[in-house]
């Protein structure tokens, strides 16, 4: 379905995930010094501990925002492309996009399978995942930022303003 504009909850949710996802990237040594403690069966240091749930909280968080926003994005679509836009980046940035959304999931599930579950190949799905998330977040948003002051389409304006739906 294609909608002229983002709705107010899309916009937010958009923001928030990737809020939270910038948080997780900028704030990683709690989870890390209590991944390392809890695979030697160590006692992890009492100050990692609030940056650890902090990590997990914030990964529930993100799968359970991202899951809202997928079904609004079902319910509600999303804007067209821009006219004209050449083929190669309609498939770039539905590729992107795609593998993007797919990673929201992966990443912390694949966190929580680690830690809660104490799979070691999970954490390393985990790690990797969040690197090539990493990359594709830096692109997306070099994306939007090209299509806006170079190609001169709404694209970027698209997820800062948004339908009253």
């Amino acid at each position: 379905m294609a909608a002229s504009s983002y709705s107010k909850t899309q916009v937010w949710l958009h923001w928030a995930v990737a809020a939270m996802i910038l948080v997780q990237f900028v704030f990683p040594d709690g989870m890390q010094h209590a991944w390392r403690a809890f695979r030697r069966s160590q006692e992890v240091a009492s100050g990692d501990m609030p940056l650890a749930y902090m990590h997990i909280v914030l990964g529930i968080a993100v799968l359970v925002l991202a899951a809202w926003r997928l079904g609004l994005r079902f319910k509600l679509g999303a804007p067209p492309p821009p006219p004209g836009e050449h083929p190669a980046l309609r498939l770039l940035a539905a590729a992107v996009q795609t593998i993007i959304y797919a990673l929201i999931f992966i990443v912390p599930i694949s966190g929580l399978v680690a830690w809660f579950g104490g799979v070691r190949g999970a954490a390393q799905v985990h790690v990797l995942g969040q690197n090539v998330l990493l990359y594709l977040v830096l692109l997306h948003a070099a994306g939007a930022l090209v299509q806006h002051f170079v190609l001169r389409t709404d694209v970027l304006r698209r997820m800062l303003a948004f339908r009253q739906a």
